[in-house]
Order: structure tokens, then sequence, then C-alpha cells
């Protein structure tokens, strides 16, 4: 890709950010005018201005991502987790004009801890239009996936592209347009495990500029603000990033980086010292629970036969991703890559085991309905850092 648009790509991937991260920003300090509209419509300009600029670059991506946004303003907001969850909080952004509505805890069902910054740019979209309509906020959560999808495409070559645009749709399926935050959740998390990858391991002087390590700390705050696991993969990400430069030897040359990128945290700290203050608290896990239901359930067999079958074994999409990462890594094997996808993978997947093994509800309800979402961050990562293991260019001249 020639280096003035990947310049450019990288700047629209940039303002992106900023504007949905100035949006959350404006609605914490209580800005519901004016300044709100302006943020929206400067992020519609962007997205125009990135359609109109050199149209024919980028084509595969502008055409894909057109067709997602018309699939999901042709459809209707439907499901639990959209209706009672997400578009709940985002409705009630918008009527009560206040991020800290929350601090009641009305409907403990709505899972009151998850951060707002997805939703907060829902109800943007309610307030740039006027009034409420679920159509319009729901498509919020459609052009999240914008910025990382732009992103991406300045650093992975052309062949490629096509190839993790067709996993996407592989992987995430309606979740690109029916408004679910596990799919954003999983493209996130893949974009920021490969900027740490990059800034700290990968060769290329082009990617430990300070324009690269600023998209990294956009995408690292973005992610921890998505819902409460966006920030558990961000901590998996760097302790894994800690973990392979100190078997590379190299951990005391990337910890000046690691500490400043870990800033990041920072927002999510304040959110979650604003949910403890006002009572607010995770029902599905809590550390009691660890102690009430964990150990119990670590003693029998039977739980981690449907931990597995439910996660890796009976999912075909868990089974693609795996063969692909074997085929890739077999044919070039890339040692720093494979740790580092591996320890990400392992520790997700035992994050996961101590999540479900200490849920309140029944293991075998927790996990027939909600397996197959969580799984998206697992199979995406392996079928991302697969395609970018693969020398395409070499193998096929």
């Amino acid at each position: 890709m020639p280096i003035e648009l990947k310049s450019f790509n990288n700047k629209i991937s940039i303002i992106l950010l900023l504007l949905i991260l100035s949006n959350y920003f404006f609605m914490s300090l209580g800005f519901f005018n004016l300044i709100l509209k302006i943020n929206i419509i400067l992020f519609f300009v962007s997205i125009i201005y990135f359609y109109t600029k050199n149209f024919k670059n980028n084509l595969s991506l502008k055409i894909y991502f057109l067709l997602i946004v018309i699939i999901c303003l042709g459809t209707a907001a439907e499901g639990w987790d959209l209706r009672s969850l997400y578009l709940f909080h985002a409705k009630r952004i918008f009527f009560d004009q206040s991020l800290y509505s929350v601090a009641d805890n009305y409907a403990v069902f709505s899972h009151n801890d998850y951060p707002l910054l997805p939703h907060a740019f829902s109800a943007s979209f309610a307030f740039l239009s006027g009034y409420w309509h679920e159509v319009f906020p729901k498509s919020a959560y459609t052009f999240f996936y914008l910025a990382p999808l732009i992103f991406l495409s300045s650093h992975i070559d052309k062949k490629k592209y096509l190839i993790l645009l067709s996993l996407i749709i592989f992987f995430l399926g309606t979740h690109l347009y029916d408004g679910g935050i596990d799919g954003l959740v999983a493209i996130y998390f893949i974009t920021t495990a490969y900027c740490i990858y990059e800034i700290f391991f990968s060769r290329k002087n082009e990617n430990n500029n300070p324009i690269f390590i600023f998209s990294t700390f956009l995408f690292c705050v973005c992610l921890s603000l998505l819902k409460n696991e966006g920030f558990a993969l961000l901590v998996l990400i760097f302790l894994t990033a800690s973990f392979v430069s100190l078997f590379e030897k190299k951990l005391l040359f990337n910890l000046r980086r690691i500490l400043i990128l870990c800033f990041s945290f920072l927002p999510f700290i304040v959110w979650k010292i604003f949910c403890y203050k006002n009572g607010i608290s995770n029902t599905d896990f809590t550390f009691s629970l660890l102690n009430e239901n964990l150990l119990e359930r670590l003693v029998v067999l039977e739980n981690f036969l449907l931990f597995f079958q439910y996660l890796i074994i009976s999912n075909e999409k868990v089974i693609i991703a795996l063969l692909f990462f074997a085929f890739s890594f077999y044919f070039n094997f890339n040692k720093k890559l494979f740790y580092f996808v591996i320890f990400l993978f392992s520790s997700y997947l035992a994050l996961l085991l101590i999540i479900y093994f200490s849920t309140p509800y029944d293991i075998n309800y927790h996990l027939e309905t909600s397996a197959n979402r969580v799984v998206e961050s697992l199979t995406l990562l392996l079928g991302f850092f697969s395609l970018c293991n693969l020398d395409i260019l070499n193998k096929t001249s």
C-alpha cells in the first residue's frame, strides 16, 4: 500500500476513535446539546470523506461496510441482550440526558456495571435525530466497527485483507449488524493485540512511531470500555506481551512502553470506582462466588467436559480456527508470534473457565446461552494471526 494512502487510513481511524471517545467525554461532563450533535456530524463527515477521497482505494472495505450498514438499517432490533441491555442503557442515557443514571441501579438484570462507551455512542445517534428510534441507534454499534477495519486495511496486504473480511463475516456473522457487543469486543481485541505485538516484537520501525503508538492507546481505551470482558482481554494482552518479552529477554527494553500504554486502563478504573461508590456490582461474577462455586465445581469432571464441549468440541467455528492455526504455523513457524497467540488464547480460555465455574446459574444453562458469543474473540484471534503468519504473496509468486 502506498505510504500516502496508509497515512490517510491511519489518520481517519484515529479521527473516528477520537470522535467516539470525545462523545463519551462530552456526555460524562453533561454536554447534551449542540456540541454533542456537532461531534456526531463530524463523525459522519469523516466517513463520507473516507469514502469519497480516492474512492477506488479500499473499495472492498467500502462496499463491504456499506452493505452491512444497509442490512443493519433494514432489520429490527431483536434479541434479549440488545433490547434489555445495550439499547436499554442507550435509551436511558437519551431520556435521562445523563451518563450517570445507572447510579440508581435500576433493572439490575441489565448489568449496570458494564462500561457505557458503545451505549453512549448509540444514544448520540438518537440525539442527532431528535427522537428515539431503535433502528438508527442500533446502527451505532455497526459504525463502531469501521475504525479498526480501516486501520487493519493499512497494515495487511490486499489479498490477506480480503480473506480477513471473509473471516470476520464467518466468525462474527449477524453480530456485525444486530447490535451485539461481543463482535465489537472481538474486533477491538485482535486489533489491540496486533498493535501491541507490532510495537513490542516487530522489526518494522514504522510501527514504533508516535502515531502508531497513539492509535494503539486509543484502541486499548475503547476495548476496555466496551464490556467488562474487554478490560479483562486488555489485561491479558499486556500480561502476554510481558511474558513473551521476558521469554525473549526484552522485558526491561519494553517496560517503558508497557507502562505508558497502561495509562489506557484509567478510564475503566474510574468507571469501576463510580460503580463501587454507588453500590453497583456484577451479579454474574463476584469474589464470594469464587469460594461458593468455583472450588466445588473444579472437582467435578463433568463440568470440564461441558466446558470444552460447548466452547471447543461442538463449535465448528472454533475447530476450523484451530485447524487454520495449525496449518498456518506448520508451513511458516514464527516462534514469537506462536507463543504470543498461544499464551493469549490459553489465558483467556482459563479465565472463561473460572468465570463459568463461578457462575451463580446452572453451568450447563450458562454455557448454552453464552458460549457461542464469547468464543468469537478466540476464533477471530486464531484466524487473524494465522492469516498474518501466512506469507501469501511469496507462496503464490
